[in-house]
C-alpha cells in the first residue's frame, strides 16, 4: 500500500472503533483518549502530531501519540490492528478529496462512511419491518422473514437463531448479505407466551418447515451461539442440504463437564437453569439476578485505569440491544421455558457427527465473547475435516451487530470459495 491507501486504512480503523466504543459507552472518549504509535501515523503523513490532530478533530475525539506500545489498551489496539489492514475506502470513491491528504481528506472519509452507515441502517430498519412469511409447524404457526432476491446460482443463507432470542441483532449482517444473498430467519419457538418448551429436534423440524415452504433444496447454514447444534443435527439427517456452514460465536456445550472452558456467564446461567427447573417458583427472582447482566460499565470518577476501562468497554454489549439480550428474561414463564430448552440443548453430545461433516466449516469466534467460551468453538472445530477457525480481536457475543461490515466480508469470501454441491 502507497502511504494514501495507508491513510484511508488508518482513518476506516479510527471509524470504526469509535463507532463500536460509542455504540457500548457514549461518553468513553470524553475521558480516553484514543492512542496510536507514531510509527503508524509515520506510515501515513510526514509529520504524525499533525496528523493525529487532524484525526482528533475530524473524529471529535483527542488522538495521542505514543512511542512505547505498552501503552496501548484494548481499545487502542483493536484501532491499530484494523489499520494494519486494508480499509473500506478507496481513494477513486472520494472524488477530488481523495487526492489530498490533509483535513480534507479525513472529512471526506467520515463524511463517506457516514453516508454508508445510513444507508444500513435504512436497509436493516427494512429488514425489521418486511411483513413475515409464515408456515405450519407441529403445535402452532412459524413466522420467519426473508431479505434478498433468489437467486438460481446461489443457495440461500439461513439463520439458525439464538435460543429465546428475536431478530434484532441480526438485522444490519442480514441487511449487508441480502446484496447478494438471500437471506432466511426467524425467531426459535418455544419461549414466547402460550409456547410449550421445544427440543432441539423440533428446532431441526421447524428448520425442515421453513426450507420446504421456500422451495429451497439446499443452503448456508448460518448459526450463532446455540444454532450449531441446529445445524449439526439438521446435516445428520439431511447431509445432502447443506452446502456450507458457519458458526458464529457458537457453542457445542455439554452439561457435566467441569474441565471444560466455560464462561463465568455459563457457569451462572446452568445453576439458574437447574435450580428453576427444580423450583419454577424462584423463576420470577432469578430472571432479575441474571437478566441484568450485561456487563460492568467502567466508573471514570474512580482512580484512573485505562486498560482496564477499555476492556470493560469492548466487552459491554451495544446499548441498542439491552432490549434484545433481555428477552429471555422477561418474565417468569418465559425464563422457565428457556432454561428447559438449554438444558436439553446441553444434553446433547452431537459432534461425534461432526467427523461426517465434509462441507466447508468456518468458525467465527470473538476475542472478548463472555457469554459462549470461544476456546471451546476453537478446540471443538478441529473435529470437522473442512473446520477453519477465525478469532476477531476485541470482539464479543455479538460481533454479528457490532462488526456487520467485518463479518459481511469474511463470511462473503467464504461463500464464494465454497464450490457447487456434489450430486
Amino acid at each position: 500500500m502507497d502511504a494514501t491507501e495507508r491513510l484511508l486504512a488508518l482513518l476506516d480503523a479510527v471509524h470504526d472503533t469509535a463507532a463500536e466504543v460509542r455504540a457500548r459507552c457514549a461518553e468513553y472518549f470524553d475521558h480516553q483518549p484514543l492512542r496510536l504509535r507514531r510509527t503508524t501515523l509515520a506510515r501515513c503523513a510526514p509529520d504524525p502530531d499533525a496528523l493525529a490532530a487532524r484525526i482528533g478533530a475530524g473524529y471529535r475525539l483527542t488522538v495521542r501519540t505514543v512511542d512505547d506500545e505498552a501503552e496501548l489498551t484494548a481499545v487502542d489496539r483493536l484501532a491499530e490492528h484494523r489499520a494494519a489492514g486494508a480499509g473500506h475506502t478507496r481513494a477513486d470513491e472520494l472524488g477530488a478529496d481523495g487526492r489530498h491528504d490533509g483535513a480534507a481528506l479525513v472529512d471526506a472519509v467520515r463524511r463517506s462512511r457516514d453516508e454508508a452507515d445510513r444507508r444500513l441502517r435504512e436497509e436493516a430498519e427494512r429488514c425489521a419491518q418486511a411483513p413475515p412469511r409464515r408456515v405450519g409447524v407441529l403445535g402452532g404457526v412459524l413466522a420467519y422473514r426473508v431479505a434478498g432476491e433468489p437467486d438460481p446460482h446461489r443457495p440461500p443463507v439461513v439463520v439458525l437463531n439464538a435460543l429465546g432470542m428475536g431478530l434484532g441483532p441480526w438485522h444490519r449482517l442480514t441487511a449487508l448479505l441480502a446484496r447478494r444473498h438471500r437471506v432466511i430467519s426467524w425467531s426459535p419457538r418455544g419461549c414466547g407466551p402460550r409456547e410449550r418448551p421445544l427440543r432441539l429436534a423440533d428446532q431441526v423440524a421447524d428448520l425442515r418447515a421453513v426450507l420446504s415452504a421456500e422451495g429451497v433444496s439446499d443452503c448456508h447454514l448460518l448459526a450463532w451461539c446455540t444454532g450449531p447444534k441446529v445445524a449439526l443435527e439438521f446435516h445428520r439427517r439431511d447431509p445432502g442440504a447443506v452446502r456450507s456452514m458457519v458458526l458464529l460465536n457458537g457453542s457445542f456445550r455439554l452439561l457435566d463437564r467441569p474441565d471444560d472452558p466455560d464462561t463465568a456467564y455459563e457457569r451462572n446461567l446452568e445453576a439458574m437453569c437447574r435450580a428453576v427447573t427444580a423450583r419454577p417458583v424462584l423463576a420470577d427472582v432469578m430472571r432479575r439476578m441474571l437478566g441484568g447482566e450485561l456487563g460492568e460499565r467502567p466508573d471514570f470518577t474512580a482512580e484512573p485505569d485505562p486498560g482496564r476501562w477499555a476492556e470493560q468497554v469492548l466487552a459491554l454489549p451495544a446499548e441498542d440491544l439491552a432490549e434484545d439480550l433481555r428477552r429471555p428474561f422477561a418474565d417468569g414463564p418465559t425464563l422457565l421455558a428457556y432454561a428447559r430448552q438449554l438444558l436439553d440443548f446441553w444434553s446433547r453430545d452431537l459432534l461425534a457427527h461432526a467427523e461426517r461433516v465434509t462441507v466447508p466449516v468456518l468458525a467465527v469466534t470473538g476475542e472478548l465473547d463472555r457469554i459462549a467460551a470461544p476456546d471451546r468453538l476453537a478446540r471443538d472445530i478441529g473435529r470437522f475435516p473442512a473446520g477453519r477457525h477465525v478469532r476477531l480481536p476485541g470482539a464479543t457475543h455479538h460481533a454479528l451487530h457490532d462488526r456487520p461490515y467485518e463479518l459481511a466480508a469474511l463470511l462473503s469470501e467464504f461463500l464464494d470459495r465454497v464450490g457447487p454441491r456434489a450430486d
